[in-house]
């Protein structure tokens, strides 16, 4: 559903509205239950409505306002939302009529981004150009050799054994382009915290070996949907960048493709539940640069870009000090001003605020 939100960054950025309510009930609403004058959606998981949302919103290239009364979602007063739900219908008919129920066909099939579908081709292709003898493509590298090289770039494994605590200082770069501070606390094996401070309000998410957790300053203990818990979970292990092996049951390279200028190989990574993934690693440096994943949605998938970049040294091990997320028609990141690593950090720190000593 939701495994797009990798880190969990994009629910202080203000993608994923999170409920007060900390019961397992709150995660068994449909969104008609949960959110008012819901039509096409009504059995819909209501965890599930966001990223449906964020779905049509990156397939139009249009922002929440563009069918919906900013502060009133529930009124019918657009006629774009009225036209929305038309097309949503025809999208399940065609789907379920020509495609056996798959999401063959989504929004993005015919606005490609725009508002409006383009229905004339374009012009500018000349199909009948002699096409250019390919050049000869070198043996890719094994899965061995590019995981090991990685590691090599990132420092080596001694190194990164050296290091039990980390604490990294930055902004958060918002969707706004308007940067707000950030920190984010590791410590080996299993623990992290990530604290957002936007002027009036401090999202503060975290894993403390065991259990997972969201807070608002607002309004207390945030309850986190399932998959937002399980990918918490995943990025608190300290080593991971050592050992990708772990976090996947099967690799395999698929080539290469351009980043940029830059030429990178192209990993197939499949982890033990959800889509595959790629991983992107540079040709030269053999630095991990993007990582891409999809969800499901019932519209169609929504896929998230991670790019990393800015590689520094610290204590003999490098980092990226610019991390940015990108969904269709949203993008924010991380800046990273400074790191510490192997200095004290309490363990009450990964504790839910309201139960910190």
């Amino acid at each position: 559903m939701m495994k797009f939100i990798v880190l969990v960054m994009a629910i202080s950025a203000g993608f994923v509205r999170l409920s007060k309510d900390s019961s397992p009930a709150a995660f068994t609403q449909t969104a008609a239950q949960k959110y008012k004058n819901i039509q096409l959606f009504k059995e819909l998981p209501a965890t599930e409505l966001d990223p449906t949302m964020a779905f049509i919103s990156g397939s139009l290239g249009v922002r929440c306002n563009f069918c919906h009364v900013p502060t009133a979602f529930e009124k019918d007063d657009k006629p774009t939302k009225m036209a929305a739900r038309r097309m949503i219908q025809m999208v399940f008919d065609l789907n379920k009529g020509s495609f056996n129920g798959e999401s063959a066909v989504s929004c993005f099939t015919c606005h490609r981004g725009k508002s409006k579908p383009v229905s004339v081709p374009a012009i500018g292709q000349n199909l009948w150009a002699p096409t250019p003898p390919r050049k000869a493509e070198s043996a890719p590298p094994s899965i061995d050799q590019i995981l090991a090289k990685y590691v090599d770039a990132i420092g080596g494994v001694t190194a990164w054994e050296k290091v039990k605590s980390r604490i990294t200082k930055g902004s958060r770069i918002g969707a706004d382009e308007v940067l707000v501070p950030e920190e984010v606390y590791q410590k080996s094996p299993n623990k992290l915290v990530t604290i957002t401070s936007y002027p009036e309000i401090v999202f503060t998410n975290g894993f403390n070996g065991t259990t997972a957790w969201g807070h608002s300053s607002r309004g207390g203990a945030q309850q986190l949907p399932p998959e937002v818990l399980n990918q918490l979970k995943n990025e608190a292990v300290f080593d991971k960048e050592i050992n990708i092996r772990k976090s996947y049951t099967d690799l395999r390279v698929a080539g290469q493709e351009k980043i940029g200028e830059r030429d990178a190989w192209v990993v197939i990574a499949s982890p033990a539940s959800g889509l595959p993934e790629r991983l992107y690693f540079d040709a030269v440096s053999g630095q991990l640069v993007r990582r891409y994943v999809e969800s499901k949605t019932i519209l169609g998938r929504l896929p998230l870009q991670t790019d990393f970049e800015d590689f520094r040294e610290v204590d003999g091990i490098k980092l990226p000090f610019l991390i940015r997320w990108s969904l269709p028609g949203r993008s924010w990141g991380r800046k990273v001003a400074e790191v510490k690593q192997n200095v004290p950090i309490e363990d009450s720190k990964f504790e839910l605020p309201a139960n910190r000593p």
